[in-house]
């Protein structure tokens, strides 16, 4: 799918306050807001727009403590998967190479939480060790960046995918 500087604006958009609404959208890249819904249903039938959700602050919700955690495995991250799935304060999960398998994102109320939580990980049949960093402070957090306007803005199921 080709992307043109009025998608990239709308994506931008989105990402800075996907409650706009389309005549507000339609406004910004100088289109009718029926044009606007129809680039934003192609960017979602494509997968490039994947969902819409919100942000909350998860530490106003009792969800103080952030940590990276590290999965060490003697199995395939394929079997190992399903189980770490179930857990609810595991918010990613990522492959990744070097000497560990598995880079979990998790959020927990408490430092005993999260010790727990690995405590239940290690028993995972498979999962080898695990190395823990807790977050001090997040210092940003921002979306994905989108590619400069010179930047090839093709997409395809079969090209390779960009992390964030």
């Amino acid at each position: 799918m080709e992307l043109d500087q009025a998608d990239l604006t709308l994506i931008q958009e989105l990402q800075r306050d996907a409650a706009q609404r389309l005549e507000d959208l339609a406004r910004k890249v100088q289109m009718a807001p029926s044009s606007v819904h129809e680039r934003l249903r192609r960017l979602e039938s494509s997968a490039i727009l994947k969902r819409w959700t919100i942000e909350i602050d998860a530490a106003r919700l009792g969800l103080g403590v952030l940590a990276y955690v590290g999965i060490r495995a003697t199995r395939p991250c394929s079997e190992i998967l399903p189980v770490i799935e179930l857990i609810p304060a595991v918010e990613e999960a990522h492959s990744v190479a070097g000497e560990l398998s598995l880079m979990l994102k998790i959020r927990v109320t408490t430092t005993a939480a999260l010790l727990e939580l690995i405590d239940r990980l290690r028993q995972i049949p498979g999962v080898e060790g695990t190395e823990t960093t807790i977050v001090l402070k997040t210092q940003f957090d921002r979306p994905t960046s989108l590619p400069p306007g010179d930047a090839p803005r093709r997409s395809s199921r079969g090209a390779a995918q960009r992390s964030s």
